[in-house]
């Protein structure tokens, strides 16, 4: 799978001088919520320097698909976000990713993967 992240500098420096100072932080403090994994993953740069919500948009506009939504599905360490796009009375297309505690997000299905290439 690729590795896809954005603006975790922050975060990651935050928890990493925190751990070093020994200020202690537990684990509900840095884990994620399923609207905050929602948003990061909606808002990636993807393609033309468009959001990943943007992209999707435009081809659900484009090709006259019913959009479904989105969902997440919270799990320890973890949260998968996923977009589901209708495009006929019995197919859906499902877009999913992976948001995991310390803010990294892997594209979880093959159509994730690929949505943000040039292929």
């Amino acid at each position: 799978m690729k590795t896809l992240t954005k603006h975790h500098t922050a975060k990651l420096a935050y928890l990493f001088l925190a751990t070093s100072l020994g200020l202690g932080i537990s684990q509900s403090a840095s884990a994620l919520d399923c609207d905050a994994a929602t948003a990061q993953v909606k808002t990636m740069i993807c393609r033309d320097n468009m959001t990943i919500d943007q992209t999707l948009e435009r081809s659900i506009k484009s090709n006259s698909q019913r959009d479904v939504g989105w969902r997440s599905f919270q799990e320890e360490g973890y949260i998968d976000v996923e977009r589901a796009i209708l495009v006929s009375k019995a197919t859906e297309l499902h877009y999913r990713w992976r948001v995991h505690n310390d803010g990294s997000i892997l594209a979880e299905s093959e159509r994730a993967e690929k949505l943000c290439t040039n292929n």
